[in-house]
């Protein structure tokens, strides 16, 4: 008994301190245009695109603050951001207001 006792030991502190790389991804998408498009990943340096192709996706895998601007809306578009495969934030504008999604993760 003293044996398995000790492998299920190992084996569950082995395990504890590993935790998976997100997987992150930032989308915009709509029938409308924007002038300018922001984004942020963590560990990253801000960029910004004008006139940017809709529809817009980008991936990332870094725990941190994930953050898309849209300023200039024509038309409806919608940003989102996605995490391991589940949304965490979305954001719609259909009157040509900026948009902002941004959500913040523990790293």
């Amino acid at each position: 008994m003293k044996t398995v006792a000790v492998v299920v030991g190992l084996v569950l502190a082995g395990s504890a301190g590993c935790a998976a790389t997100p997987s992150i991804r930032v989308v915009v998408e709509g029938t409308g245009t924007t002038d300018q498009l922001t984004y942020t990943f963590p560990g990253e340096r801000e960029r910004t695109l004008r006139n940017p192709d809709l529809p817009f996706e980008r991936t990332g895998a870094r725990g941190g603050r994930i953050a898309i601007r849209v300023e200039g809306v024509h038309g409806e578009l919608t940003c989102k951001i996605i995490i391991n495969g589940r949304q965490v934030k979305t954001a719609t504008s259909t009157t040509g207001a900026a948009l902002t999604c941004d959500h913040s993760m523990a790293v």
